[in-house]
This record gives C-alpha cells, structure tokens and sequence, in this order.
C-alpha cells in the first residue's frame, strides 16, 4: 500500500456553545458585561490520525460519539473550532445522498448538476452518464423530476452519481443499506475496485461484520475523542465488549448551564480547549491494551482472548479444543473435533432460561460456524450444585484459514439475548488442506454426473 497521507487530522475540536433557551442566546450577544450564559459541548477534542493512500478506514461509536461530525470536517461542511485538516485529492462524500439535487430537476439534470458541482466538465459528465444510469437502474424514471422518485430511487441515482466522479477519497456515512441485496452486492463490488484503484476510503457503520472484512484499520470515538485505534478485529471485539457493560446514556454526557455557576465560569472566553485525561483512561470498565498489530500477533500467539465479558464473568473453566485426542492447533477441514468447556454452578444464573453457544470465526471476525444448546432445544433446568460440562463434536468442513472460537453463555428470557460470559478468542487454530480450494465453506456434497460411457 502507499504511505502517501491523503487525509490528515491534527488535533481538531468542534465545539458548540449550547443554550437552555433563544432568551440566553441573546442576553449572552448583548451583554454589556459579556456575561456567559452557555455550556461548551465538545463534539470532538483532541482527534489526530492520519489516512494513506488506498487505505479503507473504519470508524465507530455509539449515536452522539462524533463521527458524522468527523466527516463533515474532513468534508469542508463544518470547520473545526480548534486544530488542522489537510485533504489531499478530490473527494466523493456519501454523507447525505443528494445534497445538493435540485427536486424540481429531472434526474438526467441532476446528474449534469452535481457532476458541475463535483468539478467535472460536461463532456466529462457525458462520457459518465451511461454507468451513472446502469449502476442506478431506475429506467425511464431518469427523465422525470426527482420530486416524483421513491425514497429508493432518490437514493440509488444519488448514490451512482458519487461513485461515478472518480474520487480520490471516498466519505461513506452508514448508507450501505441502500437498495435491495442485489444493489447492495453492486455497492460492495464497487468499493473493492476502488480498492484495487487506490481510492482512500473513511467508511462510518454499526456493522461489525462489514467494518471486519471491509476495513484495514478502525478508529473507535467515543463522546467525541478517540478511544483506541488499530486493527479492525480486536478494536470492534472491545467497542462490543465496552457497548454491553457500559451504563452510560446512549448520547451524549452534554449537561445544561446552570445560573448559580461562579463568576470566574461567567467571564470564560474560548482560549483553547481545556487539558484533561483521555477518554481511554476513564473507561475503567475495560481495560484498553495497545492495538498495535505486533501487539495483536502476540495475543493470538499466546492465546489471549480478544474480549472477555458479561453479567457474571469466570463461570467458564477448562476449554479445549481436540482432535484424535490431542489438543488441536491444525486440522483439516474433514477432521473431528471437539469443543468442550464447564460452567461452574451459580445461584445468579436463570438456568430455565440458559444456553451454551460456541463459534468460529475466521480472521475478520465473520461467524462461520454457530452452535447454542437453544438451537437444540435443550433444557438445563435442574443442575447439581456443581459444574455442567458441555462438549460439541463436529467436523468444521472450512477451507485454508486461521480462525477462533467464541464461547458463551446466554440468557434466553427475552427476545434480546443477554450474557452471562462472553469470550471472543477463548482458543485459536488453522485449517489446512493440500488442495486449492475455494469458497469458505465445504458442505457434505453429492455430486451426479449422467450420460458418460
């Protein structure tokens, strides 16, 4: 890949000056005494990281951490109220689909509009239009005025048009649900041949899976500063850790101005912002290693789990994976194995309503195998005052690969599954076979030839 940075982020903060009412807003404008009658909200504090060239970032966080606010910045949208920005290239932003569309303008038109907006000449927007209109797939439609379209056709002309300019650097804002399967394929297509182009790529989702397999690296904000950044397996492993045992409002910790703060507080004059702690040194539910990938490489080698979690942790003990007997590092795909492990008797478990659950995963943290005791129906309402011991045989049918195993136990109550423990990584190993073979996945196949001699 190429070390050129395309984007580069120093130390920018966006804050906003928040109000209880229009009434404070204009006694703070016409203050003789330029009194203060507003609470500072940092959207973001502190953000640095840079971007390379072709390289595809993934940023998460929670509603409220500050990631749209992010991509405006890098956009030119917003400016940030402290730090720099440098973009190197023309960027494609997915932010809002069609902003800047004129409703009043058929769709041909638009896709002429914002081609001119995107610095495009006509004869450029020409040669241009022909993908524009087979990637979108909207017909006839495109010769009538946008106002008319269907929320799904407003969506897939605006989307073809932004990936049709030839970026340098793409902006993707949680717009990947776009369309049906079929358009969505088409969307994904594309992205890896901007990928293989060298097109730098800020992808913004909730999709863990997407942001595994998609991503080289992963930024996590959190209440507007960067938690952790690294590789995207271990770094969405700990935001799913951190989203099930943090008790935090869902948004954000902005607090209103109180009219009994002191004098000193009613004179502040925005100098800088203020020095405080990282947020990654607040977060004391979870500890927060460096994500660097030796640092990642290490923990597979020793067999660190990437996440270990839950309501009542430390009720799994004695995990092996075996083959033949022996404790499995390498199998191939049509070997027996075992997975087993106990759970330790606690009166805190509602065992009316427990299940046990393994699976593996392969490197980019995509589930390739999933099994839970819930599946089978299995009722484990009336246990000893000792350890259940649970063991799973199957054989893994996967291609080439590394690949670990995830264990749990469940709480099936409610429609939402809660956990009692939780280990990403709790064992790792490969899957090997002599032959080139294709695909992920090797199921039991029957395969008939008729009318050879």
């Amino acid at each position: 890949m190429n070390t050129n940075k395309k984007i580069i982020i120093d130390n920018i903060s966006k804050i906003y000056n928040m109000y209880n009412s229009p009434t404070d807003r204009l006694k703070e404008a016409f203050s003789l005494r330029s009194s203060c009658y507003h609470t500072e909200f940092y959207a973001l504090k502190n953000i640095s990281f840079d971007v390379g060239e072709g390289e595809i970032v993934g940023i998460m966080g929670r509603n409220g951490a500050g990631k749209s606010t992010l991509l405006k910045i890098i956009t030119g949208v917003l400016q940030p109220t402290y730090g720099a920005v440098s973009v190197s290239g023309r960027i494609s932003s997915l932010l809002e689909l069609g902003a800047g569309f004129n409703p009043e303008y058929s769709g041909i038109e638009n896709i002429y509009f914002y081609g001119t907006i995107m610095g495009l000449s006509h004869n450029e927007i020409t040669e241009r239009l022909q993908d524009i209109l087979d990637f979108a797939e909207i017909g006839d439609y495109v010769y009538q005025p946008v106002k008319t379209y269907s929320s799904g056709m407003f969506a897939r002309l605006a989307f073809s048009c932004a990936i049709n300019v030839e970026p340098e650097i793409l902006i993707v804002d949680e717009i990947l649900s776009v369309g049906d399967i079929r358009f969505q394929a088409k969307c994904f297509k594309k992205f890896k041949e901007f990928k293989e182009k060298g097109v730098t790529i800020l992808y913004v989702g909730h999709d863990i899976s997407t942001m595994r397999t998609f991503c080289d690296r992963c930024i996590w904000l959190n209440q507007g500063e960067i938690v952790d950044m690294g590789d995207p397996t271990y770094i969405s492993a700990k935001y799913v850790e951190f989203m099930y045992v943090d008790n935090l409002t869902e948004f954000t910790n902005y607090k209103t101005f109180k009219k009994d703060q002191d004098t000193a507080a009613e004179e502040t004059t925005l100098e800088g912002p203020e020095e405080t702690a990282p947020l990654s040194e607040t977060l004391s539910t979870i500890e927060i290693p460096e994500s660097s990938e030796e640092n990642r490489e290490e923990r597979i080698t020793l067999g660190r789990p990437l996440a270990h979690w839950g309501s009542c942790t430390g009720l799994i003990q004695d995990i092996c994976i075996t083959a033949n007997g022996e404790d499995l590092q390498t199998c191939d795909p049509w070997d027996e194995i075992t997975i087993s492990f106990s759970m330790c008797y606690s009166d805190k478990v509602d065992y009316e309503n427990l299940s046990a659950a393994f699976s593996i995963k392969n490197r980019e943290g995509v589930d390739m195998i999933v099994k839970t005791t819930y599946d089978d129906g299995m009722k484990l309402t009336n246990p000893k005052e000792g350890p259940l011991h649970f063991e799973f045989k199957l054989k893994p049918l996967l291609t080439n690969g590394d690949y670990y195993l995830v264990l749990c136990l469940e709480n099936r109550k409610e429609a939402v599954i809660t956990y009692y423990e939780y280990i990403e990584g709790a064992k790792y190993f490969k899957v090997f076979e002599s032959k080139q073979l294709f695909g992920r996945f090797l199921p039991d196949i029957t395969t008939t030839v008729k009318g050879l001699n």
